[in-house]
Protein backbone atom coordinates (compact mmCIF):
# COMPACT_ATOMS: atom_id res chain seq x y z
CA UNK A 1 0.00 0.00 0.00
CA UNK A 2 2.80 2.80 0.27
CA UNK A 3 4.48 1.61 -2.57
CA UNK A 4 0.97 2.27 -4.38
CA UNK A 5 0.83 5.44 -2.66
CA UNK A 6 4.10 7.00 -3.53
CA UNK A 7 3.65 5.62 -6.94
CA UNK A 8 0.02 7.23 -7.11
CA UNK A 9 1.34 10.70 -5.85
CA UNK A 10 4.42 10.81 -8.03
CA UNK A 11 2.60 9.95 -11.25
CA UNK A 12 -0.09 12.25 -10.17
CA UNK A 13 2.34 15.24 -9.50
CA UNK A 14 4.64 14.80 -12.38
CA UNK A 15 2.09 13.84 -15.37
CA UNK A 16 4.29 15.39 -18.43
CA UNK A 17 2.17 18.08 -20.07
CA UNK A 18 3.61 16.67 -22.98
CA UNK A 19 4.71 13.38 -23.63
CA UNK A 20 6.96 14.24 -26.15
CA UNK A 21 8.94 15.49 -23.88
CA UNK A 22 11.34 12.09 -22.94
CA UNK A 23 11.42 11.08 -26.35
CA UNK A 24 12.85 14.18 -27.54
CA UNK A 25 15.58 14.34 -24.98
CA UNK A 26 19.05 12.69 -26.03
CA UNK A 27 19.11 9.38 -24.22
CA UNK A 28 22.26 7.54 -23.00
CA UNK A 29 23.76 4.82 -25.12
CA UNK A 30 23.27 2.50 -22.19
CA UNK A 31 19.81 3.87 -20.75
CA UNK A 32 16.91 0.97 -20.45
CA UNK A 33 14.19 1.42 -22.81
CA UNK A 34 11.61 3.85 -21.77
CA UNK A 35 9.04 1.00 -20.93
CA UNK A 36 11.45 -0.51 -17.93
CA UNK A 37 11.23 2.07 -16.40
CA UNK A 38 7.41 1.59 -14.85
CA UNK A 39 8.05 -2.52 -13.88
CA UNK A 40 11.61 -1.13 -12.43
CA UNK A 41 10.00 1.26 -10.08
CA UNK A 42 7.24 -0.45 -9.22
CA UNK A 43 9.36 -3.26 -8.03
CA UNK A 44 12.19 -0.74 -6.56
CA UNK A 45 9.29 1.06 -4.45
CA UNK A 46 7.62 -2.34 -3.45
CA UNK A 47 10.93 -3.57 -1.58
CA UNK A 48 11.60 -0.02 0.15
CA UNK A 49 8.22 0.44 0.60
CA UNK A 50 8.14 -3.41 2.60
CA UNK A 51 11.45 -2.58 4.41
CA UNK A 52 9.98 0.79 5.73
CA UNK A 53 6.84 -1.50 7.12
CA UNK A 54 9.73 -4.18 8.77
CA UNK A 55 11.67 -1.57 10.39
CA UNK A 56 8.69 0.65 11.53
CA UNK A 57 7.38 -2.65 13.46
CA UNK A 58 10.48 -4.02 14.28
CA UNK A 59 13.27 -3.25 17.33
CA UNK A 60 16.07 -1.95 15.52
CA UNK A 61 19.14 0.25 16.61
CA UNK A 62 18.89 3.98 15.06
CA UNK A 63 15.30 3.16 13.78
CA UNK A 64 14.80 7.16 13.85
CA UNK A 65 17.47 7.59 11.67
CA UNK A 66 16.37 4.80 9.39
CA UNK A 67 12.57 5.96 9.30
CA UNK A 68 14.01 9.15 8.23
CA UNK A 69 16.23 8.17 5.66
CA UNK A 70 13.04 6.28 4.09
CA UNK A 71 11.09 8.88 4.36
CA UNK A 72 13.44 10.96 2.59
CA UNK A 73 13.48 8.67 -0.37
CA UNK A 74 9.87 8.85 -0.45
CA UNK A 75 9.67 12.19 -0.41
CA UNK A 76 12.69 12.28 -3.26
CA UNK A 77 10.92 9.97 -5.38
CA UNK A 78 6.77 11.65 -5.81
CA UNK A 79 9.24 14.96 -6.35
CA UNK A 80 11.35 13.43 -8.74
CA UNK A 81 8.80 13.65 -11.82
CA UNK A 82 7.53 16.90 -10.95
CA UNK A 83 11.15 18.62 -11.29
CA UNK A 84 11.46 15.98 -14.32
CA UNK A 85 8.55 16.03 -16.36
CA UNK A 86 6.27 19.22 -15.49
CA UNK A 87 9.60 21.71 -14.94
CA UNK A 88 11.68 20.01 -17.61
CA UNK A 89 14.55 20.21 -16.06
CA UNK A 90 17.36 17.38 -16.54
CA UNK A 91 19.56 18.57 -14.32
CA UNK A 92 17.25 19.08 -11.41
CA UNK A 93 16.60 15.54 -12.42
CA UNK A 94 20.15 13.98 -12.14
CA UNK A 95 20.41 15.51 -8.31
CA UNK A 96 17.32 13.90 -7.79
CA UNK A 97 18.58 10.64 -8.77
CA UNK A 98 21.75 10.88 -7.21
CA UNK A 99 20.08 11.82 -4.19
CA UNK A 100 18.14 8.93 -4.05
CA UNK A 101 20.69 6.44 -4.77
CA UNK A 102 23.27 8.20 -2.11
CA UNK A 103 19.81 7.77 0.01
CA UNK A 104 19.26 4.36 -1.02
CA UNK A 105 23.16 3.17 -0.62
CA UNK A 106 23.33 4.43 2.98
CA UNK A 107 19.66 2.85 3.98
CA UNK A 108 21.07 -0.36 2.30
CA UNK A 109 24.30 -0.32 4.63
CA UNK A 110 22.70 0.35 7.53
CA UNK A 111 19.94 -2.26 6.98
CA UNK A 112 22.69 -4.94 6.46
CA UNK A 113 23.84 -4.43 9.77
CA UNK A 114 20.34 -5.24 11.21
CA UNK A 115 17.97 -6.88 8.93
CA UNK A 116 19.11 -8.87 6.39
CA UNK A 117 15.48 -9.24 4.79
CA UNK A 118 15.28 -5.89 5.18
CA UNK A 119 18.50 -4.99 3.24
CA UNK A 120 17.75 -7.46 0.37
CA UNK A 121 14.40 -5.42 -0.07
CA UNK A 122 16.00 -2.57 -0.69
CA UNK A 123 18.29 -4.07 -3.06
CA UNK A 124 16.41 -4.07 -6.24
CA UNK A 125 16.27 0.44 -5.77
CA UNK A 126 19.56 -0.12 -5.46
CA UNK A 127 20.73 -1.91 -8.02
CA UNK A 128 18.15 0.50 -10.31
CA UNK A 129 19.35 3.32 -9.08
CA UNK A 130 23.12 1.51 -10.01
CA UNK A 131 22.09 2.13 -13.78
CA UNK A 132 19.59 5.26 -13.19
CA UNK A 133 21.95 7.76 -11.90
CA UNK A 134 24.48 7.29 -14.76
CA UNK A 135 22.00 7.33 -17.14
CA UNK A 136 20.61 10.95 -15.44
CA UNK A 137 23.83 12.38 -15.30
CA UNK A 138 24.47 11.62 -19.11
CA UNK A 139 20.95 13.24 -20.18
CA UNK A 140 21.62 16.31 -17.92
CA UNK A 141 24.99 16.59 -19.54
CA UNK A 142 23.71 15.97 -23.22
CA UNK A 143 20.60 18.15 -23.06
CA UNK A 144 19.45 21.97 -22.48
CA UNK A 145 17.75 22.64 -19.74
CA UNK A 146 14.68 25.20 -19.91
CA UNK A 147 14.01 25.49 -16.05
CA UNK A 148 17.45 26.48 -15.48
CA UNK A 149 18.88 28.06 -18.37
CA UNK A 150 21.97 25.49 -18.81
CA UNK A 151 22.80 24.58 -22.49
CA UNK A 152 23.71 21.08 -23.12
CA UNK A 153 27.53 20.32 -22.74
CA UNK A 154 27.90 18.19 -25.35
CA UNK A 155 25.49 16.59 -27.71
CA UNK A 156 23.46 17.27 -30.61
CA UNK A 157 21.41 19.70 -28.25
CA UNK A 158 25.05 21.99 -27.52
Amino acid sequence: MLAGAQLAVGSAWGRPDDPAYYRALEQAPFAPPSWVFGPAWVIAKSGTSYAAVRTLRGQCRGKGRLLTLFAADAAVFVTFSYVYFRRRSPVLAAVWTVADAALTAVLLADLARQDSIAAAAVAPQAAWLSLAAPTAVWQAATNPDPLLGTPALTGSHA
